[in-house]
């Protein structure tokens, strides 16, 4: 077949929209079978007395046409998507509708002459996991229309087609022998579709190609083969006959937006799809950039550019709007995977799909060069790059656009961003402050506002409860949340080698013989969302190897490398930052970059999502090491301080816990499991922007009105009703036994003391259940002489410790 230029006539305007489904969602009686079928952009085209034509061809794009009433009113906070006037009675629309910023839609029918309005379909959709009927066109019965089915902000959407009744409001499923790759094309007759296929058995939903055409028989349900070319691209594009509708003919203008291309200032990347138009002009059908090129291309206005494997670029919103999407469309290995999609002032929206690590959340405002994403190859995708395409308003159909600055491609397709944005440093640091729903002073569970500002945007947030001890702010460490400010030496330790004392308001170290002290504390990490580690630190040693740094993600302290954890590492001697992994006790370097260390206090940030395996560090709130863990460690239940033949001191060690959204439920009362179990709390809150600076920290003091307790002595507290015991005491040694209460999935660390404050023995015990243990000491106290020591529990429940007499 040849390759032409095709006309094309609409009756009705005909949006399509890149959707995709996990599960199908069933109404009534109504089954509606899922397809897994490949993501492409067509039209219904109908005409009377016209004869179908078919082209083999890789670029050719339709155009799509505009024919809407202005008489049709659309939902406040809604964008039209698609609609379709009733060829019997020229006043009767339905159409389909959805939110501008989230997933619900309305299916709508109205009668223009009396502006009567009903509601055929409408779902608040959330999760968008409920099925979307689009309506395409009409059947030889004025009261009958054809729907297909599809799912909002994925990526396939042609999930069978329907005919939906509106005398009855049933649904009769078409039952199609075959998989479909585009919204089919109705014959001005009414009595056949045309169906775009693919002789693949595995349908690419983004990349694939439409290689086979079918017929299919409304009436009989018979269907058959017209057309087949194996592996060779066949598009379907309309009806021939234009003699009587050229008056309702308007091609389709460019979005009136600025796109920027959607990456930092002065980075080159690679248009690297087959078929895909560039950011100047169409696109050559062979791919480009040879360290990416995948096969398959896209059917619709979208570019892949290429980025080097695992480097983890910034993703930059192309013009400014409101996030409608972020999360995860279709699944982690189909589809878009991480998604982005903003909408823009004029209804228009730009996807940013395959990503690595979404920054917005849905409702979010972003400005024109804000970071949005790091890049990835998540969803359907064969290797890092950065997927972005542009679609009408409504977000349904395709739009060309273009960039203003891209400039003529260099060699090989290569594109240089030359945007405003990126180009200068932003020092200017985000905000944060919180507030409580019914204020300062609560009886049980409340919720906290908090606001967030930026002159870009606020990329990462972060938060944490405290609860005071007499006059000294911890926190509840079974709920992954941790506070010292080193004013007395907290019980929830468990020493290690080194000489570990609290002076003037610091947690000294200063034992300079020992190239591995230990410091641990209990600290459950099993969220599965990102933590903030912080602390300050200052050398003291003025030679040596100057050497100090925390593991996080620990799950055996007792171990010399702590078992599984990450150790971040600082090197007073060659000025470096190291990552390294320990796996199985054994330490692995993972990543190395220069920092300046002096003698002088300085700040320390870690954060790591244990989602992604990203690690990123700062010193005084500047980014100076980012690295990925490919397999990332997901659960800790410790974290411990380490330093190398190195006098330090250390100040201010906190843990935060990641918040998505601008609101938090924080639990309060007497359990265990509670965010704050004392009557003075204390809610805080830090932010960062896209540039990684960091605000200052947001505070809130709370008071629980339904507590009383407010022990100076944390070892006693959590224990007065699930206490600790150790019998018989005085004991021989050869019979003695712990008992003491867990929570479930935590470790408990046990320490023998002599009267000296010295520890003997000391090992972790790990539980699965919540309820009271009881071990046997015998072992360990076989070899221990007699006189008296002192034995302590640190765990999820609290600290305690019990004097014992061996005789």
């Amino acid at each position: 077949m040849k390759n032409t230029t095709l006309k094309v006539l609409f009756t009705f305007l005909l949006f399509a929209s890149i959707s995709s489904a996990q599960e199908l969602i069933l109404k009534k009686d109504n089954k509606l079978h899922t397809q897994n079928l490949k993501n492409q952009k067509t039209s219904i085209l109908e005409q009377k007395k016209a004869s179908l034509h078919i082209t083999t061809t890789i670029d050719n794009i339709v155009q799509q046409i505009q024919n809407i009433s202005d008489k049709i009113s659309i939902t406040p906070d809604f964008d039209f998507f698609q609609g379709m006037q009733s060829p019997y009675d020229p006043d009767i629309w339905v159409y389909l509708e959805r939110e501008q910023i989230g997933g619900a839609f309305n299916l709508k029918k109205v009668n223009l002459k009396n502006n009567k309005q009903t509601t055929l379909q409408s779902k608040t959709n959330k999760d968008r996991k409920e099925i979307v009927l689009k309506p395409i066109a009409w059947t030889k019965n004025p009261n009958q229309f054809f729907v297909e089915a599809l799912y909002l902000d994925m990526a396939e959407e042609h999930e069978g087609i329907f005919i939906y009744d509106l005398q009855t409001n049933n649904i009769e499923e078409l039952v199609i022998p075959f998989q479909y790759t585009k919204t089919p094309l109705l014959s001005p007759q009414r009595d056949r579709f045309i169906f775009s296929g693919s002789t693949k058995k595995k349908i690419d939903h983004l990349h694939g190609i439409s290689d086979i055409i079918y017929e299919y028989e409304i009436e009989t349900k018979q269907s058959k083969t017209i057309s087949k070319s194996i592996e060779k691209p066949i598009e379907v594009l309309g009806w021939n006959n234009l003699s009587k509708h050229k008056k309702n003919i308007s091609s389709n203008q460019k979005s009136a937006l600025s796109y920027y291309l959607p990456w930092d200032f002065g980075r080159e990347n690679c248009v690297s799809r087959h078929g895909t138009p560039g950011p100047t002009g169409s696109h050559t059908p062979v791919g480009q950039c040879g360290f990416f090129t995948p096969g398959g291309h896209h059917g619709y206005h979208a570019i892949d550019f290429a980025t080097t494997q695992s480097r983890d670029d910034n993703v930059r919103a192309s013009a400014a709007g409101t996030v409608s999407f972020s999360g995860i469309s279709g699944s982690l290995s189909s589809g878009y995977g991480r998604l982005v999609i903003i909408r823009h002032s004029d209804g228009t929206r730009t996807y940013y799909a395959h990503n690595k690590t979404l920054l917005v959340s849905q409702g979010q405002s972003v400005q024109k060069g804000q970071v949005i994403a790091l890049e990835g190859t998540t969803g359907g995708s064969t290797g890092d790059h950065i997927h972005f395409e542009w679609r009408a308003a409504g977000g349904n159909s395709p739009t060309p656009g273009s960039f203003v600055d891209a400039g003529q491609p260099r060699q090989n397709y290569i594109y240089r961003s030359q945007n405003t944005f990126g180009s200068q440093a932003d020092t200017q640091a985000p905000t944060t402050s919180i507030s409580a729903v019914g204020g300062n002073t609560q009886s049980g569970n409340f919720t906290t506002n908090y606001n967030d500002t930026d002159n870009v945007g606020v990329t990462r947030r972060f938060y944490q409860a405290l609860e005071k001890y007499g006059s000294n702010w911890y926190a509840n460490r079974g709920n992954g949340f941790f506070n010292d400010n080193f004013n007395v030496f907290y019980s929830g330790y468990v020493k290690g080698s080194g000489n570990w004392t609290v002076n003037n308001g610091h947690l000294r170290q200063s034992d300079i013989s020992s190239d591995n002290t230990k410091l641990n504390t209990f600290l459950s990490q099993n969220s599965g969302l990102p933590y903030l580690y912080e602390f300050s630190a200052k050398i003291i040693s003025t030679s040596g190897p100057r050497k100090f740094g925390i593991h996080i993600m620990a799950d055996n302290p007792d171990q010399s490398q702590r078992g599984n954890s990450y150790l971040i590492w600082f090197s007073g001697e060659d000025n470096k930052v190291r990552v390294y992994e320990t796996v199985n006790n054994q330490l692995n370097f993972r990543a190395i970059d220069d920092v300046p260390l002096d003698n002088k206090w300085a700040n320390y940030k870690i954060t790591y999502s244990p989602g992604f395996g990203v690690i990123e560090i700062f010193r005084n709130n500047n980014s100076i090491l980012k690295w990925t863990d490919p397999s990332p460690i997901k659960n800790g239940s410790t974290i411990s301080l380490r330093t190398n033949k190195t006098s330090i001191e250390f100040d201010d060690l906190k843990v935060y816990k990641f918040r998505a959204d601008n609101t938090t439920t924080i639990s309060a009362g007497s359990a265990v499991t509670k965010d704050i179990r004392r009557r003075n709390g204390k809610i805080k809150s830090l932010v960062r922007d896209a540039a990684g600076n960091w605000s200052s920290p947001g505070n809130l003091d709370v008071t629980i009105n339904s507590l009383t307790r407010q022990n100076t002595n944390i070892q006693d507290d959590t224990f007065v009703n699930h206490p600790v015991e150790v019998y018989p005491n005085p004991t021989n040694g050869k019979d003695i036994m712990l008992s003491y209460q867990s929570l479930a999935g935590s470790s408990t660390f046990i320490s023998i003391i002599d009267i000296t404050g010295r520890i003997l023995k000391s090992f972790r015990e790990h539980t699965k259940e919540s309820q009271n243990h009881t071990i046997d000491l015998s072992n360990h106290f076989t070899s221990i002489q007699n006189g008296q020591y002192f034995i302590k529990v640190s765990g999820d429940m609290g600290s305690k410790t019990i004097p014992v007499i061996k005789n």
